[in-house]
């Protein structure tokens, strides 16, 4: 019921308004030179068409491809397919090192079946410590989680999260 008695005091108020805002506009004699170059600003804007992008997409197709990467074992059926983006999540491994020194993520529940090959560790402050941990324990496992990245056939793995796997003398 209130606001049904305070309508018309509303509607009054918002014409008011309105009707002061367009004296305003009108009024160019009190507009400072401030106030006149934003608004040429804004015409600019306002008169140019959508601007050109600043790179063009390539001429070519719109077919993705997926990188596959060789497994480690030759007897192994079909080379995995490794997705840039894709995520390693809470996967257990060892740090190891290739030939030329390259840091490696191995996966421990890869079994004799060697389907998913090692992944090459992108450097990062989680990586030096998993390097640091390797170092102090040679035979330590972690709980890894990261976000692969492929390049050239090989997949790379950037870590997120790594925890030491600890062994509780079980089994």
């Amino acid at each position: 019921m209130k606001i049904k008695n305070h309508f018309p005091l509303v509607l009054v108020l918002v014409i008011s308004l309105a009707v002061v805002g367009l004296l305003h506009a009108q009024d160019d004699s009190q507009s400072s030179p401030a106030d006149k170059s934003q608004e040429e600003v804004l015409q600019g804007l306002l008169k140019d068409p959508s601007p050109e992008p600043v790179t063009r997409p390539a001429a070519g197709s719109d077919e993705v491809t997926v990188p596959s990467v060789k497994p480690v074992d030759p007897k192994a059926k079909s080379p995995l397919i490794v997705r840039e983006g894709d995520w390693v999540i809470s996967r257990l491994g060892r740090f190891q090192q290739d030939s030329k020194g390259s840091p490696l993520f191995v996966y421990e529940a890869d079994g004799t079946a060697l389907t998913e090959p090692p992944l090459i560790l992108l450097p990062s402050r989680k990586l030096e410590l998993m390097e640091q941990l390797a170092k102090q324990r040679p035979e330590a496992k972690f709980l890894v989680t990261g976000e692969i990245t492929a390049y050239h056939g090989k997949g790379y793995l950037l870590l997120r999260k790594v925890m030491l796997q600890r062994d509780m003398g079980q089994f």
